[in-house]
């Protein structure tokens, strides 16, 4: 009968040792790809983009650049418009994300009050309609509807109302863009609150009914608490998402006239194209991250996903 050699023995000890390190650490083993990814697509990037705010010109050794410490973040917040186009994002982001909430918890509720089946799905289908044009489509349908010698909607008012259609593009410029953010992304809201108010309980709006309870206190007092989790996140998801608006405001308006609606994602794609100022593009981009993250930040901590789902 033979018996195993010392490196067979070695072997299978080493085998032993790797099946044991596997199995403690499989979870980590599956989320290893996943992790890879965001590294490479996420954390990478933004530590590039770091570099590159901290010197003067890129070079092929990164070892060779010129190092000049703070004075692309000095020129973009003196120079660079930063500060105004800041102001802008601001504006457009409160204005939109208040509109789109309120219209698309409005039409939510007036599907969910619907009765009949086609009918409801009508709606829901005509809603939705908006969210599926695309960005530059939309800039582009938008500069000749609002055109002021040939547009459809200038003419509308002029001729069917006592009003003198305003130059939208011109006179407005900001609120045009806040107007029709608010018409593309209104259905993206209408579809969570309409989810949302599908998924509260008939129990407690006929409880609150045969309580005696008006329309608009069972919205306030039932509907909208059992609701927080669902108007948190869809809140949370937009105002993200609106800060990275970009495409159509610069095929509607390309962030003017003047700076007007120069967005800071316009802002940054004109330091870096336009301007050649790489560095100072690489400087607004990073404030800019750091205040999207510090905004987003601040409202999970004071809704907090705890707060919301007691």
């Amino acid at each position: 009968m033979s018996t195993p050699t010392q490196t067979e023995t070695t072997n299978k000890q080493g085998l032993a040792r790797l099946s044991d390190l596997w199995n403690e650490y499989l979870p980590y083993w599956f989320i290893a790809p996943m992790v890879a990814v965001m590294v490479m697509i996420t954390f990478f990037p933004g530590a590039y983009d770091l570099y590159l705010s901290l010197i003067a010109e890129p070079t092929l050794n990164i070892f060779q650049a010129e190092f000049v410490g703070l004075s692309n973040y000095q020129t973009a917040f003196t120079r660079g418009g930063a500060v105004h186009s800041f102001v802008i994002t601001i504006t457009v982001v409160v204005s939109a994300l208040l509109l789109e909430s309120l219209l698309g918890f409005f039409l939510a509720a007036l599907v969910a009050g619907v009765d009949a089946g086609r009918t409801k799905s009508f709606y829901r289908v005509l809603f939705i309609i908006p969210m599926a044009v695309a960005p530059v489509s939309l800039a582009t349908i938008g500069r000749i509807m609002l055109n002021t010698e040939i547009g459809i909607i200038p003419y509308v008012i002029n001729t069917a109302t006592p009003f003198t259609a305003p130059a939208f593009l011109s006179e407005i410029p900001l609120l045009t863009v806040i107007l029709l953010d608010t018409w593309n992304w209104t259905p993206f809201m209408f579809i969570i609150f309409y989810a949302g108010l599908s998924s509260v309980p008939k129990t407690l709006i006929e409880a609150s009914r045969v309580d005696g309870a008006p329309l608009w206190r069972r919205y306030v007092h039932v509907i909208i608490p059992y609701m927080k989790p669902v108007v948190f996140v869809a809140t949370l998801i937009r105002l993200i998402d609106l800060f990275r608006t970009f495409g159509v405001v610069y095929g509607l308006t390309n962030g003017g006239p003047g700076t007007a609606t120069q967005l800071v994602s316009i802002n940054i794609y004109e330091q870096m194209f336009i301007n050649n100022q790489m560095g100072v593009a690489a400087a607004i981009a990073v404030v800019y991250l750091v205040f999207v993250i510090a905004i987003a930040n601040i409202v999970i901590a004071k809704v907090g996903f705890e707060g919301v789902w007691d």
